[in-house]
């Protein structure tokens, strides 16, 4: 199952140069997956870049280690348009928040790790993942897949990380 690592707070910015599915335009909305959890944004009408800025919370546990996201057009009559989806993984998150806990650090802002392109992600570019005022915090602009183009935007929060259990000798 995992053990709790703390909360994960996800904060769904923004949409910029989302694909038309409907006439003209798309009513994008997220949904974003972590393990067996799911959560969802509000429909933004007519938009393609849309901007969210709504918090989704999770628990994270140490077997749930990659954020999905699907971007959907909702539909009135029909089943929904797929818009592209990404993934992140939280591994980089993780160990950070252990490296903030191994250090102490807990107020202020410090920044703890840099995050590159590479296949456990969907970043458009380098991310960082800073400690500020105690929580580890990761911004990022997420590249969609399977689509000519969009990107969505995320701050992710991890809050009360659970303390670093002692390393066992092998």
């Amino acid at each position: 199952m995992g053990e709790p690592l703390g909360l994960l707070k996800v904060i769904v910015v923004q949409g910029k140069r989302l694909v038309v599915r409907d006439f003209k335009s798309s009513d994008p909305y997220v949904i974003v997956k972590l393990g067996n959890q799911t959560a969802k944004t509000r429909v933004i009408s007519s938009c393609l870049n849309p901007v969210w800025n709504e918090e989704l919370s999770f628990s994270l546990k140490e077997s749930a280690e990659i954020l999905n996201l699907q971007v959907f057009d909702k539909d009135r009559f029909k089943a929904d348009d797929k818009m592209g989806h990404a993934h992140l993984s939280l591994q980089p998150l993780i160990s950070a928040a252990r490296l903030r806990q191994i250090l102490g650090v807990s107020s202020g802002e410090t920044t703890l790790r840099k995050v590159i392109p590479d296949t456990d992600n969907c970043l458009a570019w380098d991310s960082t993942i800073s400690c500020i005022n105690g929580e580890v915090v990761q911004d990022v602009w997420l590249r969609l897949s399977d689509v000519d183009s969009g990107e969505i935007e995320l701050k992710i929060k991890l809050t009360n990380p659970s303390p670093v259990a002692p390393s066992r000798s092998r």
